[in-house]
């Protein structure tokens, strides 16, 4: 048996694992080293200042992105996320390259200073599953990177001289095309203003998704998308402080932000290990749910296991039903196979054919050999748990149809007794007045008719008398119109017999009403001797019926049996004593 996932995404492409690993770190090195020698040359300008503290902080902060998205690389390939949480991460160092002190690399800086909110956006928003993106994320990622790259990188560095405009120290601006101070200047305003908008649409989107999310959808994608929003709002802070002066500094305000970003970013790089983390402990419960699966697990337990020991409470099993299509749960029910955007499938083939599925979070089995792991554990596990769900299935299956055998058969009885009722039993009493009219007017005067038709009176009487029986057997009009403890007293009015204890208040389904009152009359018709005594009673959802008899039952109550399985109810004969449990709700 193998688990083969079957729903989720997967890898584009493949890169080898060392090149992987060593261009993101190789670039971060490389930035870090220029950035710590940026930031000696001229701290008077820097974020990081004169502190050591604070630029091992920021350098920090940007490696923990890094290995973060490296981590989650090695963990599984990723590309889509690990790469923008990687770029973002060495991004975010080069806000200090936007100084007079960088030297070559200040052209580099006047474009890419702002580039690191986009690129933690489309990381968080992708996710560590990588969901896709939609529409709406897509139309917001497309207005941050035109707002971070376009508007405050190149077109304001196309238009930014910085020796015009008073930086006497500055280095030449190899991109410069125009010097503007002017447009320059409002275009940074317009830049700063749309980052405030565009970070704030992110936070809206990015709690509108956790609010769409199932919970343990919620439990995977909130450790990233919400220190993310922080992150960006705090980005979002920074460009409100300094739409006015047209572009981002390094005042007390900037500062404080700026310190507030770092620890965010922290947060995102821990939101990204803790999945790693999570998949860790799950392994650790997968070995303990070998040991527990090494007994005999009580029959649909299994799912609850496995959804203890994958830390995923939403997970469900299923299992198909052989030579049948569609699928069931463990206790035998139809099920529906999900279709929200955050569950996947993980298929259980054995002998090449699907015989179960798990439904999980999504990316909760995307490791290969954490699946096969499950499938090494699980193998007769869940074996069993599906054989034993097709059994309940067809039990089920089974019960329905004699339900159904039941209610039919009820059917035609009530129909019986209505033609009887409506049809001979109207004719007999028809004919039976018409034969009393012809005797006062006709047997006066010859008493040979008179006794003839008076016979013939009597005979049409005792023939009412018997259809009438014959309809009430078929089935009581009263059950159907006042209910069982109605029907119950006017058999015993009938049937002197049969003594009636407590009785239930109120009705009960037709079915339910149904078959406690065939125990009753079957129990008659099965002992004709001697007194029978009833009691009925509800407890809680069931309606009891209890019968005692003068002498022992006497053969097998197959007919009863049957009325009372069909309900999914449950019978118990006991030497003199029948007991019949029927669900009310049946």
């Amino acid at each position: 048996m193998i688990v083969a996932a079957r729903a989720g995404p997967s890898p584009h492409w493949i890169v080898p694992s060392p090149v992987r690993r060593f261009v993101p770190v190789a670039l971060f090195v490389a930035v870090a080293t220029a950035t710590v020698a940026i930031v000696d040359n001229r701290p008077d300008i820097a974020r990081a200042g004169e502190s050591a503290a604070a630029l091992a902080g920021e350098l920090a902060a940007g490696a923990l992105l890094v290995a973060a998205a490296l981590a989650a690389q090695a963990w599984r390939p990723r590309p889509r996320f690990t790469g923008p949480l990687a770029a973002a991460g060495i991004g975010w160092l080069l806000f200090e390259w936007n100084s007079p002190g960088a030297g070559p690399a200040f052209t580099a800086g006047l474009v890419l200073y702002a580039a690191w909110p986009p690129l933690l956006a489309h990381a968080a928003l992708r996710g560590p599953n990588e969901r896709p993106l939609g529409r709406p994320a897509v139309a917001l990622l497309i207005v941050a990177y035109a707002t971070s790259l376009g508007m405050l990188g190149l077109a304001s560095a196309a238009l930014y001289d910085p020796l015009a405009q008073g930086c006497l120290d500055c280095p030449a601006n190899r991109l410069l095309m125009t010097s503007d101070p002017g447009r320059w200047h409002e275009l940074g305003q317009l830049g700063l203003m749309l980052s405030v908008l565009w970070t704030a649409a992110f936070a809206v989107l990015a709690f509108g998704r956790l609010a769409r999310f199932s919970p343990p959808g919620r439990r995977v994608a909130a450790p990233v998308l919400v220190p993310s929003a922080a992150a960006l709002a705090l980005f979002g802070a920074s460009a409100l402080h300094g739409r006015e002066r047209g572009f981002l500094s390094n005042d007390p305000t900037d500062h404080a932000l700026w310190v507030g970003e770092i620890a965010a970013l922290a947060l995102v790089a821990a939101g990204v290990v803790w999945e790693r983390v999570r998949a860790r402990r799950a392994r650790s419960a997968l070995a303990r749910l070998v040991v527990d699966l090494g007994g005999s697990p009580l029959p649909g337990g299994l799912e609850h296991q496995l959804a203890r020991a994958l830390d995923d409470p939403s997970l469900r099993l299923l299992h198909s039903v052989d030579g049948e299509r569609g699928w069931i749960d463990s206790e035998g029910r139809e099920a529906a196979m999900p279709s929200d955007a955050d569950r996947a499938v993980t298929s259980v083939v054995a002998r090449g054919r699907e015989v179960s599925v798990l439904v999980h979070r999504l990316g909760l089995l995307d490791d290969p050999g954490f699946a096969q792991a499950i499938a090494s554990a699980a193998r007769l596990a869940i074996e069993h748990e599906r054989l034993h769900a097709s059994r309940s299935a067809q039990l089920e299956r089974l019960r329905l149809s004699r339900a159904r055998l039941v209610a039919t058969a009820d059917a035609q009885r009530r129909q019986l007794e209505r033609d009887l009722h409506d049809g001979a039993q109207q004719r007999l009493l028809t004919l039976s007045i018409a034969v009393r009219l012809a005797r006062r007017q006709l047997g006066r005067g010859d008493p040979a008719l008179e006794r003839e038709l008076a016979a013939t009176e009597s005979e049409l009487g005792v023939a009412l008398a018997e259809l009438r029986e014959l309809a009430q057997g078929l089935f009581p009009i009263v059950l159907t119109n006042e209910g069982f403890g109605a029907a119950l007293e006017v058999l015993a009015e009938r049937t002197p017999r049969l003594v009636t204890g407590a009785l239930p208040d109120g009705r009960f389904a037709a079915p339910v009403e149904s078959a406690a009152y065939f125990v009753v009359s079957e129990v008659l018709r099965r002992e004709p001797n001697g007194d029978v005594a009833i009691d009925a009673r509800r407890e809680g959802d069931r309606l009891v019926v209890e019968v005692r008899t003068v002498a022992e039952l006497t053969g097998e109550p197959i007919e009863i049996e049957d009325r009372v399985g069909a309900l999914g109810g449950a019978l118990i004969v006991d030497g003199r004593h029948l007991r019949a449990e029927l669900p009310c709700g049946s």
